[in-house]
């Protein structure tokens, strides 16, 4: 099974977008994209952050349209947010397990 304990954030190919993932939608593949980023750059470990630091880490210029996905991915089950802190479920990696990849 496919957990934040099983799979690390340098598993899951970032190198294009996650076309044709589970989302359906190319901005919720974008903001999807820029959560496991911020992970991969956090040493390789789940982060957890809140929405400034996000929009601090990103390296594009980031909206409110943003905000209000990772809002919808915590109402869906994808992320919790605890005080304003966001952290990846594992649902959210199994959302992308079409682009994770272990090592065999």
């Amino acid at each position: 099974m496919l957990t934040k304990d099983t799979v690390r954030p340098s598993n899951i190919r970032v190198e294009e977008a996650f076309m044709d993932s589970s989302f359906q939608n190319s901005e919720k593949e974008t903001i999807a994209r820029n959560t496991v980023l911020l992970s991969q750059w956090n040493g390789d470990q789940w982060m957890d952050f809140t929405w400034e630091e996000y929009r601090q880490k990103c390296k594009h210029s980031v909206t409110e349209a943003e905000r209000a996905i990772l809002n919808d991915f915590v109402r869906s089950g994808l992320l919790s947010c605890v005080d304003g802190v966001y952290s990846v479920r594992d649902a959210f990696i199994q959302a992308l397990a079409k682009f994770v990849v272990l090592a065999t």
